[in-house]
């Protein structure tokens, strides 16, 4: 049996993002919110590079919510995914900002 990852509807979604900073979140939880797949998260936690976690028992792995947004705002966006945006804020007849 294949390992399905959390799905949360907007609303939930919308609800974990208005949580306080210090609100600790399961790997599940983190992963749908840094749009990563669990399996990548567990990997960055034991090879290193991915965001801070906490350890609640030997066992026991949540993150701090504050941690996974300034994970989030240090990631850099790839050149595909600027193209993606640019073209998206054009479609609806936004400006994008040069760098």
């Amino acid at each position: 049996m294949a390992y399905e990852p959390k799905r949360l509807t907007p609303a939930e979604l919308a609800e974990l993002h208005q949580l306080p900073d210090e609100a600790l979140l399961t790997a599940q939880e983190a992963a749908v919110f840094l749009r990563l797949k669990y399996h990548t998260l567990s990997w960055y936690r034991c090879h290193g590079g991915g965001p801070e976690f906490v350890r609640v028992g030997p066992k026991l792995i949540r993150y701090r919510l504050k941690d996974l947004r300034a994970y989030a705002q240090g990631q850099g966006m790839g050149e595909g995914v600027q193209r993606a945006a640019a073209a998206m804020l054009a479609s609806r007849g936004l400006a994008t900002k040069e760098a």
